[in-house]
This record gives structure tokens, sequence and C-alpha cells, in this order.
């Protein structure tokens, strides 16, 4: 069965949409239709067909099984993708891979059917949460895909938080339950333990690199969506893939959050909160990842005055201040694509 060449595990909001967007447009690449599968997360867990029918089609919404609201909305996009591609006149490959993902029931043939019109190029899927599968889950994708290229996108935890909350405040309002993002709206959802574990990177690498080592694995530090350059990640990701074949590189944000600062409070709480990571992930890492610590450090010890930040984090003065203090050894005037280009590189 031809399961995927590579999967990029995550981290949510970390830049995988902007990567995913990049890789499809490579002629020697095929990703499906759709960004994200769940397979490994959602749909290999799901109890027999017509149980799993009748709870992806439930109209509810919890915050304890949130994926049939993501499921129904993810098949109208799918369907209208389709449409608007195609001139109301579905090309049959990608009708036929909707059909197949929308009404059969999930099961890893089923999984591996999903990329068999990758016919001969390499394939792959995004899917962020199978950055926090459990263990054995891990064991069962390395069991049926021992080769594949596992990709780990890792951001500034200050940020990553920030914008995720942002996407589930998107996410209210498209259901219509504005109500709940009140004045606690935050503090509840940083707590949650899926988003806590979304953020705990050393934990998530750790856990994959059991199974798939360093040489199947790539990680790196991401700034925004536009931290890599696709000629670049790309053969990192997909081996014998020519990145000359590839078009130019989309530089737009993807599945972004258009905001241009940050409130001040929620800053300090979360370099507060995530302060000892920090310190981990700059041990380990250093580069860009040191610049998390540095912004942690001066926020938690003077807080600035300034009811806000301006968002992404290195387009303050953090970056500037941080910049500067690293001397000669430090970034150039080329320092940030130094920086970005790190981003797929193998630790």
């Amino acid at each position: 069965m031809p399961f995927p060449d590579f999967l990029i595990i995550g981290a949510q909001k970390a830049g995988t949409s902007w990567l995913a967007s990049n890789l499809s447009r490579h002629p020697d690449v095929w990703t499906p239709p759709l960004k994200e599968i769940h397979y490994f997360d959602q749909r290999a867990k799901e109890p027999p067909f017509v149980v799993s029918l009748m709870r992806l089609c439930r109209t509810g919404y919890t915050d304890e099984d949130w994926y049939p609201w993501y499921w129904r909305n993810q098949s109208k996009r799918l369907l209208r993708s389709i449409l608007r591609r195609s001139g109301r006149k579905p090309e049959p490959g990608t009708l036929s891979w909707a059909l197949k993902f929308l009404s059969l029931p999930p099961s890893d043939r089923w999984y591996a059917s999903l990329f068999e019109e990758g016919g001969g190029r390499k394939t792959g899927e995004a899917t962020p949460e199978y950055a926090i599968l459990e263990e054995a889950e891990v064991a069962r994708v390395h069991e049926l895909m021992p080769d594949a290229r596992i990709v780990f996108f890792m951001r500034n935890p200050i940020e990553r938080l920030y914008s995720s909350a942002l996407m589930r405040l998107r996410h209210l309002a498209e259901m219509g339950r504005e109500t709940e993002a009140d004045d606690r709206f935050f503090e509840r959802f940083f707590r949650e333990p899926e988003v806590v574990a979304e953020t705990k990177y050393l934990r998530s690498l750790e856990r994959w690199r059991r199974f798939y080592g360093t040489s199947r694995s790539s990680s790196g530090s991401s700034k925004t969506s536009t931290s890599t350059r696709p000629s670049a990640a790309t053969p990192l990701l997909v081996s014998r893939v020519d990145p000359a074949r590839a078009l130019p590189v989309e530089r737009r944000k993807v599945n972004a959050a258009h905001r241009e600062t940050m409130p001040t409070p929620l800053a300090v709480h979360l370099a507060l909160a995530y302060r000892e990571d920090l310190q981990l992930l700059s041990a380990r890492f250093g580069g860009y990842a040191s610049f998390w610590l540095h912004c942690a450090e001066k926020l938690t010890s003077n807080p600035p005055d300034e009811e806000t930040l301006p968002y992404p984090l290195w387009e303050s003065w953090l970056w500037d201040e941080w910049k500067k203090g690293r001397g000669p050894a430090g970034p150039t005037e080329t320092g940030k694509s130094e920086v970005q280009s790190r981003a797929l590189a193998p630790s």
C-alpha cells in the first residue's frame, strides 16, 4: 500500500500550512486536496462506520470532541474548491478522492488509498495534531511507514499560543458562540491540556525520535509561515526531488491571523509560564530559539508599560535588541534569512 513519504506533524500555527502549500506546488510532489487528514489522531480511533457517520454528522460541538465540526467544515471547503477550480465540472481524480475521503470507512487501507493519486511522485500530508500522539500511536505510524520523513516546525511559544487562541476565537465566531469569548477566555484556553501539549516541543520530538531517530526526522524553528524556502526544504523532506523544478516560492502567509499587536499582559503571562521550556529549547537548538528565551527574560524581568506589543515579536524592539546583543558572531544584515533557513535543518 502506498503510504505517504513524509508527514508534517506540527506544531500547530508554526507554518505548516505555508510549507504544505509550497510543497504542493512542486511538480514531483503530490499532496491531498485537503491539508489535514487527521487519520492517526481521529479517524483511526472511530467506532464502526455507521456509528462513526452519526458522530460526524452531529451538529453539536464540544471542546472534548471538536472533530465532527471540523470534518463538516473541511468537507464543505473541499467540495467548494472542487467546483471553483473546475468551473462546475469537477476533475475526475479530485472528485473520486473526495468521494473516497467522505464516504468510505476509515482504515489503514483507506488511508493509504488517499495517496494513490500521487502516481509515482513523493506524497505526504500535514496534520499538526500528530505531534501530540501518544507513544503507542507513534509506534503504529512507524509500523505502517517506517521510512517516512517526519517534519516538525517550532515557533516562539508565546506567539504560537496567541495565534492558536485567535484561531479558536474565529471558530467560535463561525459557530455563533461569541459569548464564550469573555474576559477569561485566554486564561481558560491556555490551560487546556491539548493546547499545553502542543507547545511542549521537546516532549513531541523525543517521542517521535524514539521511533524515527534523527536521520528520518527534521526539526527547526519558524519565525512565521514564510520561514523557509521550498528550494532548501524540499530535498530534506522528499529525497531525490529536484528543487530547481519547484515553482516560485509563495511568500504570503497561509492560514494566518491578521493581527499586528499582542496584549502585553498576555505576552508576560505566557513568558512566565513557558520560561523553563524556553531555557531548554535555547540550550538545545540555540540560534533563533535563543531569541525566544530573550523575549521571555525581558518580558518577565521588566514588563513593558505599553498595553500592546508588535506581533509577531520579531517585529518589535526585542528582535533588534537581541540581534545587537549577539555581537559579531550573531546574525549580520542577512541574519533574518539565515535564521529562517534553519527551519528544516536536521538537528
